[in-house]
């Protein structure tokens, strides 16, 4: 349950169960794959990153095949257009939920430097795009730093859009806080919960270069 829905929950409790309630019968006639893959509809449509974030998994888990689930996305373009409906192919091939592509070329081979150590910020976040993935660049002193993949290790997001709290970052999609020191997820609840991926990178005549 997200952050607004828990307090709308206990803000207003009669008006959340009702919500909720209502929204569980009036969909009784549909399958859950059917009723899943509309939703990936509608997120699109609205833009929402987080829902589609948990509807696709969703229609995957429910029967949908990739294939359908691309269809869905295309779907929403009338309503939506080009941007929406590239960004959520974006999302979903992040979470490797789109039909594999046959005769791609090669991938070209990617540098290792990140940067001068010197263009980081001492002990705050910075995203390094790549396109082999990206990474989060926390600098910890004048020749050393800490690299992480960008992918949240829960929802998949990216944590380049998370909620920059200077010495961590929140994941907008289920609200888990990760320390940037560490990489340790700190709340909510942060017992057994796994952390950022850290990446192997040193400073080599003060470049920041991965190992």
């Amino acid at each position: 349950m997200s952050k607004a829905l828990r307090y709308l929950a206990a803000a207003r409790p009669e008006a959340a169960t009702n919500l909720l309630g209502f929204y569980k019968h009036s969909v009784q006639a549909l399958d859950d794959k059917t009723r899943h893959l509309i939703q990936i509809v509608t997120k699109v449509t609205v833009g929402t990153e987080r829902g589609l974030r948990q509807y696709a998994p969703k229609a995957l888990k429910a029967g949908a095949s990739k294939q359908e689930i691309l269809d869905a996305v295309l779907m929403a373009f009338p309503a939506a257009g080009l941007n929406k409906v590239l960004d959520a192919i974006t999302i979903l091939i992040d979470l490797e939920l789109m039909p594999e592509v046959e005769g791609n070329a090669p991938a070209a081979t990617v540098d290792k430097v990140l940067g001068p150590i010197a263009d980081f910020p001492m002990r705050k976040m910075q995203c390094v795009n790549r396109p082999d993935g990206d990474l989060i660049v926390f600098r910890t002193g004048d020749a050393t730093a800490k690299v992480y993949a960008a992918r949240c290790p829960h929802s998949k997001a990216t944590l380049c859009k998370g909620v920059d709290h200077g010495t961590q970052v929140e994941c907008r999609i289920h609200n888990w806080v990760f320390d940037l020191e560490s990489g340790k997820c700190v709340g909510p609840d942060p017992e057994d919960k796994p952390g950022m991926t850290e990446v192997a990178a040193d400073v080599r005549d003060g470049v920041l270069t991965l190992v």
